[in-house]
């Protein structure tokens, strides 16, 4: 059975050519618990549903799991409830504190074609031309760091773990209040109700037991950011 994927860590990357991550682990023991195999498929995020509608793969890595995406296909039960965050530049975290602030000072930002981050932005004041649309988080990433754009807006475990990994970079990440957009619960999506409820079969009986935090540990996913 096939699984997509995108580069983002800490959900799913390539580290000494063995595919890994929260999201792709997780898979590899659901599709083990149905008794599949498990085929990965990398692709782009605004990619991932039209592969499902067209048969291209079976299951997607985590997303957002919105009113909008679920008429479109088959969501599991959720596996994360995960902030966003801004990646910034070190030198102006002190005058960007979210979408609002950045919005009022008429800053460009960087979001992935597809992510629910430009409804947010554009729904807390950003204008449409500030936004910049990428494909990958690692082209976004580098548009904060060489000045084209002023943030970047994703979740914010990724934006740690990318800052984790790339240190010396002059960039920093800035938590998105509350008050401008609530921890948000993500799922896999599957081509089909019959795949999401055999999936489910396993993860109803796995997500937040002991094996589970475990398995989520070496990620920095923790129970905080189950849902």
């Amino acid at each position: 059975m096939k699984f997509v994927w995108i580069a983002e860590p800490p959900f799913n990357y390539l580290e000494d050519g063995r595919l890994s991550g929260s999201d792709v682990e997780l898979a590899r023991y659901m599709f083990a618990g149905i008794g599949e195999t498990f085929e990965p498929v990398e692709t782009s995020f605004s990619e991932l549903l039209p592969g499902l509608a067209d048969g291209r793969w079976d299951v997607t890595t985590g997303m957002f799991a919105t009113r909008e995406r679920a008429e479109r296909t088959f969501f599991t039960l959720p596996i994360w409830a995960l902030r966003d965050g801004l990646l910034v530049r070190e030198s102006s975290g002190d005058r960007i504190a979210g979408y609002r602030s950045l919005a009022a000072l008429g800053g460009k930002l960087a979001v992935l074609a597809g992510q629910v981050q430009e409804h947010t932005a554009l729904g807390l004041g950003s204008r449409a031309d500030n936004i910049v649309i990428f494909q990958d988080y690692d082209d976004a990433a580098q548009a904060v760091a060489d000045g084209t754009v002023d943030a970047y807006a994703s979740v914010e475990v990724a934006h740690r773990e990318h800052i984790s990994r790339h240190s010396g970079t002059g960039l920093a990440c800035v938590t998105v209040r509350t008050c401008e957009r609530v921890p948000a619960s993500g799922a896999f999506a599957c081509r089909s109700p019959e795949i999401r409820e055999r999936l489910d079969g396993v993860l109803g009986g796995f997500l937040g037991t002991p094996a589970h935090a475990a398995l989520l540990a070496p990620f920095g996913l923790t129970p905080e950011s189950w849902p």
